[in-house]
């Protein structure tokens, strides 16, 4: 009863939150615009609607063999709504062609409960640590790695439709091995003239 198609420990980060006056009112909170100049958010009205959120999913860097953020945008039409991010209400996968290679219904609980303000004007980021190994059923923490190369990343909300974008494992770096370097020495612990290769017409 999975979804068709289709993130570990998610850290949040969005715009700045209400503050509350001294008189019991609300502000709206003032974020600087890359001018410098403050841009006024707005003041959520109320819960969002499933249905009413877009996902877009990025992936800024990712290396075979370790650790690899999902970051999830959320935007939504409403100028500000909460929004809770759980198991119940995320989704996404990691595909390459026809083969799945990450789940996060394979791994429910990878997706921490939060709360976040969703705004139409400004997005919401959400980053997800996938471990960079494959999924199965049982979420192993000993699955295989998944292999450099390109893949998708696709994800939604339940109930909207889901956004995907093409990003490339890249292969890890090589390790270096250094070889300290010892000095050749000739037999013998003394000079040409003396000690144990001392010739004969010193």
């Amino acid at each position: 009863a999975g979804w068709p198609w289709l993130l570990c420990e998610p850290t949040v980060a969005g715009p700045l939150p209400i503050q509350p006056t001294a008189t019991g009112a609300t502000t709206r909170a003032a974020h600087p615009s890359p001018t410098g100049t403050p841009v006024v958010l707005a003041m959520p009205t109320g819960p969002c609607a499933l249905d009413e959120i877009t996902v877009t999913p990025t992936v800024p860097a990712a290396v075979a063999g370790g650790r690899v953020d999902l970051v999830l945008q959320l935007t939504g039409i409403k100028p500000a709504c909460t929004f809770t991010v759980s198991k119940d209400t995320i989704v996404a996968k990691v595909t390459s062609g026809n083969d799945r290679i990450w789940s996060s219904q394979d791994c429910p609980d990878a997706i921490t409960r939060s709360s976040v303000v969703v705004r139409s004007g400004a997005p919401t980021d959400v980053t997800v640590s996938w471990s960079g190994r494959r999924s199965d059923q049982q979420c192993s923490r000993a699955a295989d790695w998944a292999l450099p190369g390109y893949s998708h990343l696709t994800a939604a909300v339940i109930g909207s439709e889901p956004n995907d974008i093409q990003f490339k494992l890249d292969h890890p770096p090589r390790a270096v091995i250094t070889k300290t370097a010892h000095p050749r020495t000739k037999k013998g612990t003394g000079t040409v003239c003396g000690g144990d290769n001392a010739a004969g017409s010193c």
